[in-house]
């Protein structure tokens, strides 16, 4: 795993490209969810992104400003299994056995899974959230912190 810079991880995740929510989860390992539509805001002189997620997604999910955050880019076609959620058992060793379709991928030292085949990682800091009115979804803007090439 190597770290890219913003303007090669914008070539691999292109705005409106599937993506998943790779998060340290209450129970100890990590919840991965599927976001609705991602794109990338100011990055010449702020790399910065943008996410929805439908209210609903991610039930019991406290985020708050400057949470870390770890956005995945599996390919297209397996992003839709994500949709309700999936659970990555708490033990993160490197033998781990993690369910089908999931790998574990370690920017920095936040210890996350993702999924696997993942493109590109992104890892970032909560900036703001709010509920956009007239669609039952929540933005997300963030810092982008630094992108990571993530080998399956």
């Amino acid at each position: 795993m190597r770290e890219i810079s913003p303007n090669t991880a914008f070539s691999k995740a292109p705005p409106r490209h599937p993506a998943v929510l790779c998060i340290r989860g209450a129970r100890g390992g990590t919840d991965l969810i599927k976001v609705e539509w991602f794109s990338w805001l100011n990055t010449r002189r702020q790399p910065m992104i943008t996410y929805s997620m439908f209210r609903d997604a991610g039930i019991g999910l406290d985020l708050r400003d400057d949470d870390p955050l770890v956005l995945a880019f599996p390919p297209a076609e397996d992003a839709p299994k994500y949709k309700d959620g999936i659970y990555a058992a708490a033990d993160m060793k490197d033998e781990q056995v993690l369910p089908d379709g999931i790998s574990l991928c370690r920017p920095d030292e936040l210890k996350v899974s993702v999924p696997a085949n993942s493109k590109i990682v992104l890892v970032c800091s909560l900036s703001h959230a709010y509920n956009y009115p007239f669609k039952k979804v929540r933005i997300f803007n963030c810092d982008l912190e630094a992108a990571y090439s993530c080998e399956a």
